[in-house]
Formats: C-alpha cells, sequence, structure tokens
C-alpha cells in the first residue's frame, strides 16, 4: 500500500508513540505520525542504496579490470601466459578478485539496518482496514461534495494544494472502490487513469488492459452495456487471449439478446441506494439553506448573565442566535486556546475509536458512520480535575443546569472523511434511555469546537436546516427534550465529512435527574 494514497488529503506532521492498528484513518491525530516515520525510514533506505551503489561500484570495477584483462590474450592467451607478471596479474584476479571481491561484495548484506528499522516501526504501518477506510472516506468526501476525481487531485482545496497525483494512486482507488462494490466510483478513477495517461504521458505501472478490465464489468454493473462491450473489445484487441474478457464478452452479448434496448441504454448519472435523508444531509454539508426574511430581525448576538449570575456580571457569555427551531445557540469563545490545547494534550492518549449507540441492544459499539476517536475527562482523574472543573462551573454558568448528572467532557479528533451521519443525542421511546447512569435522558447538548476546519466539517441539522460553522473555542447550544420530557425531532443532526484540515471537538451531554427545578417540567407535551 502507498502512504501516498492514504495521505492524500492530510496535512500532519507529529510522532505519535500509540496506535491502534487498523484504526489509524479514523483520527488524523494518530496518522501524523506517519509523516515523520516516513522521514526516519527514507534515511534508512537512501543509507541502503548508497552502500549498494558503493558495492555495485566496486564489482564495476572489477569487471572492468577483468574485461579488460580477457580481450588481450584471446588470440593466443598460452603465449600470453609466458610473461611471468601475466601470469601473476591472472592468479591474483582469481584470487583476491574472484575470491575475495565476490566474497566480500556478492555476499554483502547492506539490507539488515533497513529491515531492522522496518521491521521495529511496522506496528505503526497503515492496515488494510486502514487502506479500505481511506478510500471510502475519498468516496464519502467526494459523495458529499460533489467532487470529481479530477477536481480533487487536481485543484487547490481551502489553499491546501494535493501532491502529485500518479495514475497509480488513481489506480488503486478506482480497484478498492471496486471492492468495495461501489462500481460508479470505480469508473470514475479508472477513466482518470486514462485522462492521465493520455495528457499527462503518465503510465507509471499500470496497464491500459488493467484499466479497460475494470472499466467494462463497472460499466456494465452501473447500466452502460454498450460501453462495458467496448471495453472488452479494447482488452482482446490487445490481448486476443485474455481469457475473463473473452468470457465477458460472451456474458454481454446474451445480456443483450435477452434485452436488445439494454445495448442503446445511456447512464449518465450516480444511482445511490441511500436514504432521502443522506441526500439532503449532503446538500447541507454543501449549502446552508437560507434563513427567512421574517427571522432576520431575531439573528441577534448578546451578552448574557443567566438570570444575573455573580460569575457572569463582569464576563458575561457572549451569544449568538444561529436558529430559531429548534432554538441553538452558539456562546462565543467559550474556551482559551490554553484551555483547549490543555483538553487535547489530557485526551491524547484515552483516544480510541468513537463508538455510537445500537438502538436494537442498546450497547455502544463502532460503526461506519461514525469516523472518529474520542477520549473521555472526568473530574475524578487527578490530571485532569481542575480543568474539567472549571469548565464544567462554565457551562453550569451558561446553562443553568447542574453538572452533578452530566456526562464527563468527551474529546473528539475526527479523521480522513471524519463525520458522524444524522442522530439524535437523546434516546427515544423504544429505546433504553441511558439506564446505566441511572439520571435519565440527554436534556441538552453542548458541543465546543476546539479547531477551525479549512473546509467541511459543519454541524447541519437535518430537520430544521440549520447550519453551524466550526470557529475554534465556540460552543453550540441546544435543548434535545422539550419542557414536556418529549424528545425534540428537530434535533436530528449531524457532523458532515472533514475536506481539508482537522477537526478537534470536546461534546458534554447534560441529563434530566437534578434539573428539576432549574428546569420545571411542563404538563403540555408540545412544549
Amino acid at each position: 500500500m502507498s502512504s501516498t494514497t492514504l495521505l492524500l488529503l492530510c496535512s500532519l506532521g507529529v510522532v505519535i508513540p500509540s496506535l491502534v492498528c487498523g484504526e489509524m484513518f479514523t483520527a488524523l491525530l494518530h496518522m501524523e505520525g506517519l509523516v515523520e516515520l516516513e522521514e526516519q525510514l527514507v534515511q534508512h533506505l537512501k543509507s541502503y542504496i548508497r552502500k549498494e551503489e558503493e558495492r555495485l561500484g566496486e564489482l564495476k570495477k572489477f569487471l572492468a579490470s577483468a574485461e579488460n584483462a580477457q580481450s588481450l590474450p584471446r588470440n593466443e592467451p598460452r603465449e600470453h601466459l609466458y610473461h611471468p607478471t601475466n601470469a601473476l596479474a591472472v592468479i591474483m584476479r582469481y584470487h583476491s578478485g574472484w575470491d575475495q571481491k565476490l566474497s566480500e561484495y556478492v555476499y554483502q548484506d547492506n539490507s539488515h539496518d533497513l529491515m531492522s528499522a522496518v521491521a521495529l516501526e511496522k506496528y505503526r504501518f497503515p492496515s488494510k482496514e486502514d487502506y479500505s477506510g481511506a478510500v471510502t472516506a475519498i468516496i464519502r468526501l467526494q459523495d458529499a461534495y460533489k467532487i470529481s476525481p479530477r477536481n480533487l487531485t487536481q485543484s487547490i482545496l481551502g489553499e491546501r494544494q494535493a501532491i502529485k497525483v500518479t495514475t497509480r494512486i488513481c489506480f488503486e482507488i478506482g480497484r478498492e472502490a471496486y471492492y468495495l462494490e461501489n462500481y460508479w466510483h470505480t469508473k470514475e478513477w479508472m477513466l482518470e487513469c486514462l485522462r492521465k495517461m493520455d495528457e499527462e504521458n503518465d503510465y507509471e505501472d499500470v496497464s491500459l488492459p488493467e484499466i479497460y478490465d475494470f472499466l467494462a464489468f463497472s460499466e456494465y454493473k452501473v447500466g452502460n452495456l454498450r460501453k462495458a462491450m467496448q471495453y472488452t473489445k479494447d482488452i482482446l484487441q490487445s490481448d486476443p487471449t485474455h481469457e475473463r474478457a473473452l468470457r465477458n464478452l460472451n456474458f454481454f452479448s446474451e445480456q443483450m439478446k435477452e434485452d436488445p434496448e439494454a445495448f442503446n441504454r445511456v447512464v449518465t448519472e450516480q444511482t445511490r441506494n441511500v436514504y432521502p435523508e443522506t441526500l439532503g444531509y449532503e446538500e447541507l454539508c454543501r449549502e446552508a439553506k437560507p434563513i427567512p426574511k421574517e427571522n432576520h430581525h431575531k439573528m441577534v448576538c448578546f451578552y448574557f448573565t443567566h438570570k444575573n449570575n455573580p460569575r457572569l456580571i463582569l464576563r458575561p457569555i457572549k451569544v449568538e442566535v444561529a436558529h430559531l427551531k429548534p432554538r441553538i445557540w452558539i456562546f462565543k469563545k467559550f474556551l482559551s486556546e490554553t484551555e483547549m490545547a490543555r483538553l487535547r494534550e489530557l485526551a491524547v492518549p484515552k483516544l480510541k475509536r468513537a463508538t455510537a449507540r445500537n438502538w436494537k441492544t442498546g450497547e455502544f459499539e463502532p460503526a461506519d458512520y461514525r469516523i472518529s476517536k474520542s477520549g473521555w475527562l472526568s473530574e475524578d482523574d487527578d490530571e485532569s480535575t481542575d480543568i474539567v472543573h472549571r469548565i464544567n462551573n462554565r457551562i453550569d454558568d451558561s446553562t443553568g443546569l447542574s453538572m452533578a448528572t452530566a456526562e464527563d467532557l468527551q474529546v473528539v479528533n475526527y479523521g480522513i472523511g471524519g463525520h458522524y451521519e444524522p442522530h439524535y443525542d437523546f434516546a427515544r421511546k423504544n429505546e433504553d434511555a441511558f439506564s446505566r447512569l441511572g439520571w435519565g435522558n440527554r436534556i441538552s447538548t453542548l458541543l465546543i469546537y476546539m479547531s477551525n476546519v479549512t473546509l467541511g466539517g459543519a454541524t447541519v441539522f437535518t430537520e430544521s436546516g440549520g447550519r453551524i460553522i466550526p470557529y475554534n473555542g465556540d460552543a453550540v447550544y441546544w435543548w434535545n427534550l422539550k419542557r414536556s420530557g418529549e424528545g425534540d425531532m428537530r434535533t436530528r443532526h449531524a457532523a458532515c465529512p472533514v475536506l481539508v484540515g482537522t477537526k478537534w471537538v470536546c461534546n458534554k451531554w447534560i441529563h434530566e435527574a437534578g434539573q428539576e427545578f432549574r428546569r420545571p417540567c411542563s404538563l403540555n407535551k408540545n412544549q
């Protein structure tokens, strides 16, 4: 696997000592060490090549001297040996050359240092799961942001220029998409291979028949039988004995007989087998819905002291109204740079693959629709107690809710194309409402952004059309439950895929228990 493929969209740079095998793609933090590791391996490889060149140089010098000596006595070898120094020279070549030099340089193994370094660091190498996960992430980014392979590999995205993406890399992405049974994207990436071969004369270790082979079956799977047959014929033109192409051509011919109209059918747009909500979610990720004019005057900013809380009188919370129904507030600059750096530092050793709640079992488990790593910080931990206590007090002051029945701070780092598909933070009626905690349902959510995201990574509310852009230090706050205790279905939300950059967030989920006098209940289920 090429590390270039895996690092296609990443801006990286720090070594991280501990990695979870097979989950590197789920957090950019744990991929950053790959860059410095590759720099070290490059130095080992350079050293190996230098030693090999020196070894081969010595062998070439001996070969030149042997060839030169051989050219002299070919006509009269015996007479040549009559001269004593000539005879000595032949003996010396055998003694110090064919014997000693070959023993020294042919059997010399310069690979030990290189292979030892590789073996020592191999536990940090991306796995097959990382490879598939990275390709899946690139495909997800294409779908979510409507980006073609050419734009993805050649464009400057958010002031980040992609490295030179070779035909081989495009081929590997297309092939992996094929194995994932994503035939539309297989077709797109194989066509990009053909374009690179034609326009850039880039034939790096990829043959046309290989590309045509993937294109033929992918075109067939998306419904373009004519193109499938043409690509198959292109294979046979260069290799008339290609067994699979011969079988496929017969198969396609039979398909055409069964359905003659299929030959002229042309499919020009991707048909995706996804929920309609997914398409709406991706549309929101690309562009916000306009705010109705009648609500413009309500989208305001103000200072908030929450019933004249003494701690907020001198330092009130800066609030921006981001959405009305449901009510979504943004607490501006809620955390300082120093606080965020400390939270990230404390969370790094604790980061594990983020889980999502299985609505059938009630258990939390890894899921393809949530790509990130998370770690929990508690007031009970000696190392984090001071900063977590300070932040909890600030959340208490800002929301007016007790932190006694709130979950620990969850710090999250998103990976390549990191996202979290549409979900509710609260448990619905048919689900187990966090019984293991004994605090009832999640009454509200505070989501703190701990990094700017160059492109992508917005938080979108799929039912109401709300869209929040991450800004470093800002916190987004909303009520998950109505005053009646009913879940507010308008709070269904998602984290859009990170297109360029890295995304750090911190979550705080506050539960019902202990809030009875802070947020009194209502008997009206609609309130």
